[in-house]
């Protein structure tokens, strides 16, 4: 994997960003958010290497979503939209059913893989990022059967 786009960079994408960059150097972890002073803190705590939009997703080799469920809900069809054939977009909300019912008659329904890794704090945006959130969590993994096996192996891979 080569690129990673982070859409939400604040306690739980931030977290993910951190230990990926940690544990991969060569992957260039690249930040969307609503507010560019978001990206700039995230910059500044070099949690991503750069900022991008959506229309960028095309280039992405995986897209984790971390941004709140209603958000989520709105935002995932145009992710869907704007990714290539090969990406996996993985969410970290904590609910679902929203969540799988906004994308299940999307043509690429099978690039999405539906996760709630059970881990935070109590603080939010990119300085509440820390390194080793996930280590030792639970990671809820929903409506496996719906993602192709193929893009699930990348998931797989990304150990941090």
């Amino acid at each position: 994997m080569k690129n990673i786009y982070m859409i939400g960079v604040g306690l739980i994408g931030g977290s993910f960003a951190i230990d990926i960059k940690k544990k991969y150097p060569t992957v260039v972890v690249h930040g969307i958010s609503r507010k560019d002073e978001t990206l700039n803190k995230a910059l500044e705590l070099n949690l991503i290497d750069k900022k991008a939009t959506l229309d960028d997703l095309i280039n992405a080799d995986m897209v984790i979503v971390s941004i709140p469920v209603d958000a989520t809900v709105k935002l995932l069809p145009t992710i869907l939209d704007k990714i290539a054939e090969t990406t996996l977009v993985v969410d970290a909300g904590s609910t679902k059913e929203a969540i799988c019912k906004a994308v299940e008659h999307h043509p690429k329904r099978r690039n999405f893989l539906a996760c709630h890794p059970i881990a935070g704090t109590e603080k939010s945006g990119p300085t509440a990022a820390i390194s080793g959130l996930y280590v030792g969590k639970t990671n809820i993994i929903c409506e496996v059967e719906e993602t192709a096996f193929k893009l699930q192996e990348k998931a797989l891979k990304l150990k941090i």
